[in-house]
């Protein structure tokens, strides 16, 4: 495998992971789940903020 497959495939792993993450917090919010301090709603948000700033 090619670096540029490699790279490729990780992208591709990546959108796949984003639209997870989406799915699964669209779940918790439409079912009223949250966290006590709400930390992992704040992590997701960086991460999926940060993924989409950098172009991923």
């Amino acid at each position: 495998m090619s670096n540029l497959q490699i790279i490729e495939s990780l992208c591709s792993m990546l959108d796949e992971a984003k639209r997870v993450i989406r799915a699964q917090a669209e779940l918790l919010e439409m079912h009223g789940i949250k966290t006590d301090a709400g930390n992992l709603e704040k992590s997701r948000a960086g991460l999926l903020s940060r993924i989409e700033r950098d172009g991923w």
